[in-house]
């Protein structure tokens, strides 16, 4: 019979040493994880969308206002706001303001946005805003995250089906899942011997997304004109499939903004040589011309174009330009007048279309731009676009760092 072994007292002395080492860099990991500094407090309940206002109300009044810096429009998701302030997202009921659920880190945010039902947080590394969050709007549970290379400063937009990450030299599109559709400008290490995702240098003026395609206007080394290029999702996300369009006379200093992307064409306001729009198709030709009779009276601010309901509306500081969503055809202008002057881009209400103007809410008639009234509202003046949405029966306003709920 064999004698089984005894644990001697430098055994036990070793295990003791493993366990403490163990526990010691268990310890040393959670303390420099994010994990340990995150903060997340989900809903008590569960959100639902609210049901359609029947009518546009004849008055309103202001319900809340929260600070929302890290967000350019009204952000909704699940029938819930969603706020940037500081490090912390958070979402609040759409009637009360009050706060269901927040989730906060130890820096801060970069920007906030949405995607279907989830909203978006994307906060920085060591290096630039390449951390991004996903939260449940409707319980404030985490939801998909992603991680990855990015820029120091993002702009961000969604359509509802995929978030839009623009940096100064790199973009891209990202899916509900978080998972990258498309790649494009610089990396930090080319990874494959042809990398057709490089940026080779250029400067990413301006850009927006539909679906699957990216249209961007591209500043590059050695070339005076900038170039409209269009990105299309492929097979590998970092080798997306690109069509250069020359943009002759056009300088990066220009002004030059690329409007929207709807289905496969592309609006561009062009200043030169007369302030225009220009849509473009995907072959890269030009399908409509539609001339402006002035330059843009102000810089084009973060949220200038909204796509309420099948119509894209452009504020261009005095005025707001509307399209048709499909094939993104020019529709009215609704010019400013001696009383009235149209303080934002629109928002669908009950089948109407309301643009933020001096002294209140225009209501227009969607198919001709008809102004029917005005609800009166007493806000600050402002030198930022102000950006309207709406959720049910309220009616948001994000006012540059503010955000402003208003019901009857």
């Amino acid at each position: 019979m064999v004698r089984p072994e005894r644990r001697t007292r430098n055994d036990v002395i070793a295990a003791v040493v493993i366990a403490a080492v163990v526990a010691l860099v268990a310890g040393i990991i959670w303390w420099t994880s994010d994990a340990r500094t995150t903060i997340s407090r989900p809903a008590s309940d569960v959100s639902t969308a609210p049901a359609s206002a029947p009518a546009v109300p004849s008055s309103v009044h202001q319900l809340w206002s929260a600070p929302s810096p890290h967000t350019v429009v009204p952000v909704v998701a699940a029938g819930t706001v969603v706020t940037g302030d500081g490090s912390t997202m958070s979402g609040l009921d759409p009637v009360t303001g009050r706060t269901r659920w927040t989730y906060t880190r130890d820096r801060e945010l970069c920007g906030v946005t949405w995607v279907y039902s989830y909203a978006v947080a994307v906060y920085p590394d060591g290096r630039s805003c390449g951390q991004v969050s996903t939260i449940d709007a409707a319980t404030g549970k985490r939801g998909p995250a992603r991680s990855g290379a990015g820029s120091p400063h993002i702009d961000l937009s969604s359509d509802g089906t995929t978030v839009l990450s623009v940096g100064e030299a790199r973009l891209e599109l990202w899916r509900s899942d978080m998972v990258r559709v498309i790649s494009f400008g610089e990396v930090d290490a080319r990874v494959k011997p042809v990398h057709v995702g490089t940026g080779n240098g250029c400067a990413l003026l301006s850009a927006a997304a539909g679906d699957d395609t990216i249209s961007v206007l591209r500043s590059c080394p050695g070339e005076e004109d900038v170039k409209l290029s269009t990105v299309r999702a492929a097979d590998e996300e970092d080798e997306p499939e690109v069509r250069d369009i020359p943009e002759p006379g056009l300088r990066p200093d220009s002004g030059a903004q690329v409007l929207a992307v709807s289905d496969e064409t592309t609006a561009v306001y062009v200043p030169v040589p007369e302030p225009h729009v220009s849509v473009i198709d995907e072959t890269g030709n030009e399908v409509g011309n539609y001339p402006m009779p002035k330059s843009p009276s102000s810089a084009f601010p973060d949220g200038s174009v909204t796509k309420p309901g099948d119509l894209i509306t452009w504020w261009t500081g005095d005025s707001v330009m509307v399209f048709a969503a499909h094939g993104v055809e020019y529709r009215y202008t609704i010019d400013r007048s001696d009383t009235v002057v149209p303080l934002g881009p629109g928002a669908m209400m009950a089948q109407k279309l309301l643009i933020p103007v001096t002294g209140g809410i225009g209501v227009y008639n969607p198919e001709t731009g008809a102004r029917e009234r005005i609800i009166p509202v007493d806000r600050p003046a402002a030198d930022t676009a102000i950006v309207p949405a709406v959720v049910g029966s309220t009616i948001l306003e994000q006012r540059g760092h503010t955000l402003v709920a208003l019901g009857g």
